[in-house]
C-alpha cells in the first residue's frame, strides 16, 4: 500500500465531510498518544479549529486507498521558521511509514516555501514518562529533530489548564532544512 500526500486547497475548509475525516483522524490519534493527560471528555481538535488552519494553507492529509490516516499541519512562525502541528496518524496504521511519509511531505512544503527551520512541540507530563510521549520524542530525534527548550503548557497550550489531568509542558523541538 502506498501512502499518498495532499495539500488540502482552502476550499476543504467549508467540506464538512472532510473537516469530519480530518478531525477524526487527530482525535483517534491524540486520545491513544495522550492518555491520562487530559480530564476525560476532552477533544484534542474541533472542526472549527481544523478549518481554520485548512485555510491557513498548511493542512496535508495522508490517505491509504482512500481513507484518510494521517494529517500534518504547517504554519510559519516567522521568516524562516515553520511549526509542525497536527501531526496524527490513526493508531491502527502506527509504524506503517504513514508517519515518515507525512514528515517527508511536510519538510519539503516548508523549504519550497522558503523556510530553514523546522519547528514541532510535544507535550509531555511533568512528573512521569508517557510510554506514547517517550516513543514520539525518540523518533522526533532519530528524524533529525532536537530538543531546543521546555515551555510551560500555558505558553503553547490550545485548551484551559484546567483540561489537563496532570500537569504538563512542551519539549519544543527544532531541524534545520537543507536543500533535499
Amino acid at each position: 500500500m502506498t501512502t499518498a500526500v495532499e495539500l488540502l486547497p482552502a476550499a476543504a475548509a467549508g467540506d464538512e465531510d472532510r473537516l469530519a475525516e480530518v478531525v477524526r483522524v487527530i482525535n483517534a490519534a491524540y486520545a491513544v498518544g495522550e492518555a491520562g493527560l487530559w480530564v476525560d471528555g476532552t477533544v484534542r481538535t474541533t472542526p472549527a479549529a481544523v478549518a481554520e488552519a485548512i485555510r491557513g494553507g498548511g493542512m496535508l492529509v495522508a490517505s491509504l486507498d482512500g481513507e484518510a490516516v494521517g494529517c500534518a499541519c504547517v504554519k510559519r512562525l516567522d521568516a524562516t521558521t515553520a511549526d509542525l502541528g497536527f501531526v496524527s496518524v490513526v493508531p491502527e496504521r502506527w509504524g506503517s511509514g504513514v508517519g515518515r511519509e507525512l514528515f517527508r511531505s511536510a519538510e519539503d512544503l516548508m523549504r519550497a516555501r522558503g523556510f530553514t527551520t523546522a519547528q514541532l512541540e510535544l507535550l509531555v507530563p511533568r512528573e512521569w514518562v508517557h510510554p506514547e510521549k517517550d516513543r514520539l520524542r525518540t523518533w522526533y530525534e532519530r528524524l533529525g529533530y532536537t530538543i531546543v527548550r521546555s515551555a510551560p503548557f500555558e505558553e503553547i497550550g490550545v485548551h484551559a489548564v484546567t483540561d489537563l489531568a496532570t500537569p504538563c509542558m512542551f519539549l519544543v523541538f527544532t531541524k534545520p532544512l537543507e536543500a533535499p
